[in-house]
C-alpha cells in the first residue's frame, strides 16, 4: 500500500502533476540533482540541524523504514510528556507522516494532561500556502494519535521566527486536499502535465516536458491557463494548429472571452510560425525618457541569506563612448547600498533604468527606507520583463530570464551557470563566476530589448 506523506501535500500546491509522479514513478527515474540544487538543500539541512540542537529535542529511535515501529516510539515519547520531538512519526490510513518537530502544550488529550502540536522548519522569509498545508496534513495525523485536534500549527521561518496559524482556519481545505492527493494516489493519470513557471527546478520536467512536445500540448501556448485548455479541448481544439486555425468560431466565443481567445489565437499562431508576433508599442508622453538611452541593472541574489551577491550596470553610450559594463561583488550587507549607488553616480541623470521583473525594485524599495535614498530614483526603474511581453506575443510561455533568452535570442542562457548558482560560488570565493554571470546577464537584457522593443513598429504620433 502507497501512503501518501506531507512531502505530497506540499508538492500538490506546487502542482498536481509533480504529486502524482512522486507517488507512482520510482525516484530512480528522477533527474539528477544539480550541484547547486544539493547545496541549497544541505543549507536548510543545516539550518534545521542547528535550530534543533538548540531546543534539547528527542527523535524517537526505530529500525530505518520501519514506520510502524517508529510510531510506537513516538507515541511512547508523547505520552511521556517530552517537550519537543524530532523527526516523529505520525501513522494513519494511508497516510504517514514524518513533521519536524511537536512541540508539548498545555491541554487534555488521550495521552495525558499535556497534548502536542506541529511546527515544520522552513527556510523561507515567510510563511506560504503549501507549508502551511504540509504542517495540516501532519495536524491531522496528530489529532488522531492524541485524540485531540491543536488549536495551533507553526512554520518555523530562517529568521528563527515562529508564524503560527489557526488550525480551523485551514481544516476545509487540507481535507480537500489530502483528498485529492489521495485519488492521485489510485490514478496518477487525473493529473496531466502543464507548462508553468517552476517547471525548469523539477526534478520531472524532462519528462513531463517531452510528453507536451510530442503531444503538441496546448500549454505550450503563451497564455494558455489550465481552464482554457479544458474547454478548447471540449470543442475538439487538441493542438496550437488547430487554435491558429479557430476563426469565428461561436461556440468558443461563448465559453471563452473573445478579447482572451483572440490573444491565445495569435500565440498559437506565433507558436507554430517559431517567432513573435510583434505588437504595435503604445504610444508616449511628450518629453518622456526614450529606452534608447537607458541603462541597464542587474543583480544576482543569494536569496536564503537575503544577501545581494553581484551588481552589474550596462551604462549607455554616447559621445563617442561605447557602452561600458560594471561590476560589483559586495562582500557584505553594509556593502550593498553603497555598491549599488556607486555604480549609478555613473550613469547620466534621468536615465531609464531597464531591469528585469521585480527583484531589483523590492529590494531598493526595501533598502531606502533606512538609507539615503536619491528622490525620484525608484520612478526611473522600468521592468524589461513587462514592456517585452507587452511588445510581442510571444511563440512559448516564458517566465525567468533564461526563457527569454532560450526563445527569443536561440542563445544558452546557462553558459555562464545558472542564477542558483550564485550563492555557491560566493561561498567558494569564486568572484570571476559571479563577475562573468552578471556579465552575461546584462548582455541577455540588453539584445533582448534591441530584438525586440527596438524592433516593435511604434505609434509616430505623440500625446
Amino acid at each position: 500500500m502507497r501512503r501518501i506523506t506531507g512531502t505530497n501535500l506540499y508538492s500538490f500546491a506546487k502542482c498536481p502533476r509533480l504529486a502524482a509522479l512522486d507517488l507512482s514513478i520510482d525516484k530512480k527515474e528522477r533527474r539528477e540533482w544539480h550541484p547547486w540544487e544539493e547545496f541549497s538543500a544541505k543549507r536548510g539541512r543545516d539550518f534545521e540541524e542547528r535550530y534543533v540542537a538548540t531546543l534539547g529535542a528527542e527523535q524517537p529511535e526505530y529500525p530505518e523504514r520501519d514506520f510502524d515501529a517508529g510510531a510506537r516510539a513516538t507515541l511512547a515519547l508523547m505520552r511521556q510528556g517530552v517537550e519537543w520531538i524530532h523527526q516523529g512519526v505520525l501513522l494513519g490510513e494511508r497516510r504517514l507522516g514524518l513533521p519536524d518537530l511537536l512541540h508539548k502544550v498545555d491541554g487534555e488529550s488521550a495521552i495525558g494532561s499535556h497534548h502536542y502540536e506541529v511546527i515544520d522548519v522552513k527556510t523561507s522569509g515567510r510563511a506560504r500556502g503549501d507549508q502551511v498545508l504540509q504542517v495540516m496534513f501532519y495536524t491531522r495525523l496528530l489529532a488522531g494519535v492524541q485524540q485531540r485536534m491543536p488549536e495551533r500549527g507553526g512554520v518555523l521561518l530562517k529568521t528563527e521566527q515562529t508564524h503560527m496559524f489557526a488550525v480551523a482556519d485551514y481544516q476545509a481545505i487540507a481535507a480537500d486536499v489530502e483528498s485529492r492527493v489521495l485519488a492521485l494516489a489510485d490514478d496518477p493519470s487525473l493529473a496531466r502535465p502543464f507548462l508553468q513557471r517552476g517547471c525548469e527546478t523539477c526534478h520531472w520536467s524532462e519528462r513531463c516536458r517531452g510528453e507536451l512536445e510530442a503531444k503538441d500540448d496546448l500549454s505550450l501556448v503563451f497564455g494558455m491557463s489550465h481552464g482554457a485548455r479544458a474547454i478548447l479541448e471540449a470543442n475538439g481544439c487538441d493542438t496550437p494548429v488547430e487554435l491558429a486555425k479557430r476563426h469565428g468560431d461561436a461556440r468558443l466565443s461563448h465559453q471563452i472571452d473573445p478579447s482572451l481567445l483572440r490573444r491565445l489565437r495569435k500565440a498559437a499562431q506565433a507558436h507554430v510560425d517559431g517567432a513573435p508576433l510583434m505588437e504595435t508599442r503604445p504610444r508616449l508622453p511628450k518629453n518622456a525618457p526614450s529606452i534608447d538611452d537607458a541603462a541597464f541593472v542587474h543583480m544576482l541574489m543569494d536569496p536564503y541569506a537575503d544577501r545581494v551577491l553581484a551588481f552589474a550596470v550596462r551604462r549607455p553610450g554616447g559621445g563617442g563612448e561605447e557602452p561600458q559594463i560594471d561590476v560589483v561583488l559586495p562582500k557584505s550587507r553594509n556593502e550593498e547600498w553603497p555598491a549599488l549607488r556607486g555604480l549609478l553616480a555613473a550613469v547620466p541623470s534621468g536615465a531609464p533604468l531597464l531591469h528585469f521583473d521585480s527583484t531589483l525594485p523590492r529590494w531598493y524599495e526595501a533598502h531606502s527606507y533606512e538609507r539615503e535614498a536619491e528622490v525620484g530614483l525608484s520612478s526611473r526603474f522600468l521592468d524589461l520583463r513587462r514592456r517585452l511581453l507587452a511588445a510581442a506575443v510571444m511563440p512559448a510561455p516564458l517566465f525567468a530570464l533564461s526563457d527569454f533568452v532560450r526563445v527569443l535570442l536561440r542563445r544558452e542562457p546557462l553558459r555562464h551557470g545558472h542564477a542558483g548558482e550564485a550563492a555557491m560560488w560566493a561561498e567558494a570565493g569564486l568572484d570571476e563566476r559571479l563577475a562573468q554571470k552578471a556579465r552575461a546577464d546584462i548582455e541577455d537584457l540588453f539584445d533582448l530589448k534591441r530584438r525586440i522593443l527596438d524592433a516593435a513598429p511604434a505609434l509616430a504620433q505623440t500625446i
